[in-house]
């Protein structure tokens, strides 16, 4: 293509498949209702959780809680996406978000960013025994005070304390889970959906190394080079 070609439709180079897969909205429910899409394939951004945000590429709170569809494993490659074809595995039934996403005009995708996004409390059942855990780590493990514990750890007066405090959320989280999981005997594919990533795991991209021993978890900031 011609340097000076204005792009009018998707040539399928795959990049936006690559970044991510699609948050989920409201007009998106009969995809799990009529089975297109299954928990399985989903992950739970929770509300607080740091994302790269679209204007700045900065890592951002989530200001709501967001349903994705996963990537492939440690990457956010959508699992729907085939790289070696170029294509979509579920094209003609894909969420909102890839049906608006034209890569040369974005107006119609940044319309919806953010807006009327489904919840894991939409699509699970009141009554499902894995609600109870779900509340529990979002009662007791909650991420919007996450920013403000990563800042404190930079300043030597509070870095204790910040350390202790993320500690013992740390292990609060992998307890919860690890009562559901026993209870409940769910897939773990289903985990990422039920409770979103493990806190250690959103910390080590911050450079807070977990060690377990014991069962129990302590943390420790990866030395500067």
């Amino acid at each position: 293509m011609s340097k000076n070609t204005i792009k009018t439709e998707c040539d399928r180079c795959g990049i936006c498949c690559t970044k991510g897969g699609p948050s989920l909205h409201y007009d998106d429910r009969n995809l799990l209702l009529n089975n297109r899409l299954n928990l399985e394939h989903l992950i739970t951004i929770r509300k607080g959780e740091p994302v790269l945000s679209l204007s700045t590429g900065d890592p951002e709170p989530t200001q709501s809680e967001i349903v994705k569809i996963k990537g492939r494993g440690t990457e956010w490659t959508c699992i729907f996406f085939q790289e070696k074809e170029a294509k979509c595995t579920i094209y003609e039934h894909r969420p909102l978000e890839c049906s608006l996403l034209k890569c040369w005009d974005t107006e119609n995708l940044e319309n919806v960013v953010g807006r009327n996004l489904l919840s894991r409390y939409d699509i699970i059942a009141s009554q499902d025994p894995i609600v109870p855990f779900i509340k529990a780590i979002d009662e007791q493990c909650l991420l919007e005070n996450l920013a403000q514990q990563l800042s404190a750890l930079s300043r030597e007066n509070s870095r204790n304390q910040a350390l202790a405090d993320l500690t013992h959320l740390v292990n609060t989280d992998l307890a919860i889970r690890s009562q559901a999981f026993a209870e409940l005997r769910f897939s773990l594919d289903l985990e990422l959906f039920f409770f979103g990533r493990p806190l250690f795991k959103i910390l080590n991209q911050y450079g807070i190394e977990t060690h377990e021993a014991n069962g129990t978890c302590t943390l420790s900031l990866i030395p500067s080079l």
